[in-house]
């Protein structure tokens, strides 16, 4: 009862502040306001931004119109959830896109609540406070719209789940998945892996097989999907190239930082890099406190987190950052609290923007 009351009240919330939104504020797309009628339909309310492209993915997948920079650029959007939206779109062909990616979307997150509840906490408060934590987190909405990080925080649980029980290579396959869901998911293999060397109960040679064995199944998933960006795209590592159309021509790490220099008055780079500061301080103080595999994979998210040319979308790659989030919500009430409150006001800044197509959300 606890967690579908956290998650049918917060998403009634963000369904409420989206109408609010969109009814009142311009769209700076189409240079208008919704009409109040329009404005209670989620998919105009919702089918913005990356939902777009998924859907794009899931139609016709990376090798339509590739003579065009539109074709090329889907491959910066990784498969593993659009194409199991198009999976789904099989067994209900009447369904649009946007509903059928809505609704997997809300129960991957529902499964994702559950399985942290019931296979991650043991204390009960520490679980009703994660559940606080995660779902008024400031890139909550997109947990529950035809976005990839519903998905990656069910992935991301699960793999916790698995290593927790010593399942390894279980948890190597699952952290393989998520790197198929969102780049992020590259670092999810440290939980496993640390976890497994780190493991006293086996011995140094069982201990080695074990981890080599996880980062192998790791792998597969990916090679598979870097095989198919290379026959369909013609690259490897298209989802790499691909982002000059984006506008990140040569992504590496840290570049993010480089880029309070050289664009100084980009409002959106001083905000999201403000909240990348406020929960790598965050990871910091809980370092000793999250297991090392936990806590890297967490610092490895980070680091992914500046490869472009500024800061952009840190209040969503957050919400995924479970371990984060248990160690918030085991923190002193006043600091915890205050976490809240900011997410909360931010969040409802994010929404506004993200319903609007106002550009601050990127």
């Amino acid at each position: 009862m606890t967690v579908a009351t956290w998650f049918v009240a917060t998403r009634l919330i963000i369904f409420a502040i989206g109408v609010i939104g969109a009814g009142s504020f311009v769209n700076q797309h189409t240079q208008a306001v919704l009409d109040n009628t329009s404005a209670l339909n989620p998919e105009n309310v919702w089918h913005k931004w990356d939902a777009v492209w998924y859907e794009e993915v899931a139609e016709f997948g990376y090798g339509r119109n590739l003579d065009t920079a539109h074709g090329q650029a889907t491959a910066g959007y990784f498969p593993l959830y659009p194409l199991t939206v198009k999976g789904l779109m099989t067994l209900a062909p009447s369904a649009s896109f946007f509903w059928t990616a809505s609704i997997f979307s809300n129960l991957c997150s529902l499964a994702a609540l559950l399985l942290l509840a019931y296979g991650l906490i043991e204390r009960d408060d520490i679980a009703r406070r994660t559940l606080a934590v995660t779902m008024l987190s400031a890139g909550s909405f997109y947990l529950s719209i035809p976005y990839a990080e519903s998905l990656f925080l069910l992935l991301a649980v699960a793999v916790l789940v698995a290593t927790k029980r010593r399942q390894y290579e279980l948890a190597g396959l699952l952290a393989g998945l998520s790197a198929t869901t969102r780049v992020h998911g590259l670092a999810l293999i440290a939980v496993p892996a640390v976890a497994c060397w780190l493991d006293r109960a086996m011995t140094p040679r069982t201990r080695f097989a074990r981890a080599a064995a996880s980062a192998a199944i790791f792998s597969v998933p990916f090679v598979i999907y870097m095989a198919h960006l290379n026959q369909v795209q013609g690259s490897w590592f298209a989802f790499v190239n691909r982002q000059e159309l984006w506008g990140n021509p040569s992504p590496y790490p840290f570049q993010a930082l480089a880029g309070f220099i050289r664009f100084p008055t980009r409002i959106t780079a001083w905000l999201h890099g403000g909240f990348w500061f406020l929960y790598l301080g965050l990871l910091i103080r809980y370092w000793r406190r999250i297991p090392l595999g936990e806590a890297l994979f967490c610092l490895g998210v980070f680091v992914i987190s500046t490869q472009q040319e500024a800061f952009h979308g840190i209040y969503r790659y957050v919400v995924p950052l479970v371990p984060l989030s248990m160690a918030i919500a085991d923190d002193r009430r006043e600091v915890r609290d205050g976490l809240l409150a900011f997410n909360i006001a931010f969040g409802v800044l994010m929404i506004l923007a993200f319903v609007t197509y106002n550009r601050l959300t990127v």
